[in-house]
């Protein structure tokens, strides 16, 4: 990897890291201050509407986004035509949510759906004007300017649905939050990077861009499928409150993925791409992000789960105890998602999409048969069906890798192992801790945070130091 692009993926990091810290910050405590005000019917309302809605969602405007970063060169025709093609997508997908909403709602029997569904539907219209500026940011590596846009609408959003749900709105308030975030990421995606939108139709030049964007969006599809099975199926065999006390525990569980996740492929989509022809580059740096990544995130899930009885208890009330079981059977599967989702964004960038596409497929097919295998459990039967459906899948991700790049199956696994003993070790030390200190207060739920802390970062100073040499030169 060249000195300027080490460069701009460093920088990339810092500032992304920066925004995601200063944000989360916000929204977490935000996030448990709603929750609070909130209840379970709510939550089961937006359960409900996040089904129909993630899904069209991950049609993405056909990844063109991702086109566009991967493709080194574009002419302006094509991307007016690109644009184009995410203004009748965006069209399409408005049509389809607001038309079925009736239908929807009366199958899962949650009539308050219906108008939800109608209203968000606006956001597909606002967003398909923010995929060409933020792409052509992305490809350009102006990470400085996306982690501003990140800021800006990341605050808007919690501080929108907090107001409305002091205001007593109730589900309202989470979906006028999705609105305000489209807006905003819209307005200043555009005000940081000036853009034409004029319509194209140059459809013959644009098939390679599109075909690679389809094949990305299959893949999305398959695996937003695959995420909402639990609610698609649990909201049938399920009541409202029961899913809603299953979304909340998710949502909490989900919380350090889906802040981590989106930033490191956005760093790591544009950077494997321009040394995609250098299996032997990407073989190291597949190896290395591993190492460095399993150092943060197997203490954080599985500290996370170790928590969660204080945590819920403390800052959320009893009245979301049945969440509790929910984050930690959760908690110890998210690790390996969160390095399957890393390491299929440098399969992506190398061209293999149809890897990704036959991953998510496997994923779906082994947690289908998981729902229905353990549903008499409830809604923990649910969660440990995540948990078979992502530990089976990373081990075919493993294997795929391997016939990629001139790695083996142990290599990677070997590079993971440093942050899983770290982890394990440090919630022996926790459990031994919980022996000592009975009841859940918030002095207990820090003692157990200082605690975790203390010990993975000793963990990680005596017997790691060579993975926290490289942790630091990467920070430098």
């Amino acid at each position: 990897m060249s000195t300027d692009l080490k460069s701009s993926v460093v920088s990339g990091v810092k500032w992304l890291a920066f925004s995601k810290v200063l944000i989360q910050l916000f929204r977490w405590v935000s996030t448990f201050w709603v929750i609070r005000l909130l209840n379970a019917h709510d939550y089961g309302v937006m359960a409900i509407v996040e089904i129909m809605a993630a899904l069209l969602v991950s049609v993405n405007y056909l990844c063109i986004g991702n086109a566009i970063i991967r493709f080194k060169t574009l002419s302006k025709p094509v991307l007016d035509t690109l644009f184009t093609c995410c203004l009748l997508i965006g069209l399409f997908l408005f049509s389809v949510q607001f038309l079925s909403a009736d239908y929807f709602s009366q199958f899962y029997q949650t009539p308050e759906a219906k108008l939800v569904l109608q209203v968000i539907a606006i956001a597909y219209l606002i967003e398909c004007f923010n995929v060409k500026p933020m792409a052509i940011m992305s490809k350009n590596m102006q990470f400085k300017q996306l982690a501003k846009i990140d800021i800006i609408s990341g605050l808007s959003m919690p501080i929108a649905v907090l107001a409305c749900a002091y205001a007593g709105v109730g589900y309202w308030a989470l979906a006028i939050g999705h609105l305000v975030n489209a807006v905003m990421k819209t307005v200043i995606a555009n005000l940081m990077y000036r853009t034409s939108f004029k319509l194209g139709f140059f459809f013959k030049r644009a098939v390679p861009m599109l075909k690679f964007g389809a094949q990305n969006a299959a893949s999305s599809i398959v695996a937003q499928i695959n995420s909402s099975l639990d609610f698609i199926i649990g909201g049938y065999y399920f009541s409202t409150a029961q899913i809603g006390s299953y979304q909340v525990g998710l949502q909490i569980a989900f919380i350090p993925l889906r802040k981590i996740s989106p930033e490191l492929r956005r760093v790591s989509f544009p950077a494997y791409s321009k040394i995609n022809n250098e299996h032997e580059k990407v073989s190291g740096y597949c190896l290395k992000s591993n190492r460095l990544i399993s150092l943060i995130i197997f203490p954080v899930f599985w500290g996370l789960g170790f928590i969660a009885e204080p945590l819920v208890t403390v800052l959320l009330t009893d009245k979301w105890a049945d969440s509790i079981t929910v984050i930690q059977i959760l908690c110890f599967a998210l690790p390996f998602r969160l390095l399957f989702e890393t390491n299929s964004s440098m399969l992506n960038a190398m061209g293999r999409a149809d890897i990704l596409l036959i991953n998510s497929i496997f994923s779906v097919l082994t947690f289908v048969a998981s729902i229905f295998l353990m549903k008499d459990l409830g809604i923990m039967g649910l969660a440990f069906s995540w948990v078979v459906s992502i530990l089976l899948t990373y081990v075919l991700l493993l294997y795929r890798i391997t016939t990629v790049l001139p790695i083996k199956a142990l290599q990677l696994l070997s590079s993971i192992k440093g942050g899983v003993i770290g982890a394990f070790l440090m919630v022996i030390i926790l459990y031994v801790t919980s022996l000592l200190i009975q009841g859940n207060s918030l002095l207990s739920l820090l003692y157990f945070i200082l605690i975790g802390g203390c010990s993975y970062s000793g963990y990680a100073f005596l017997w790691n130091k060579n993975i926290v040499k490289e942790l630091k030169e990467l920070i430098k």
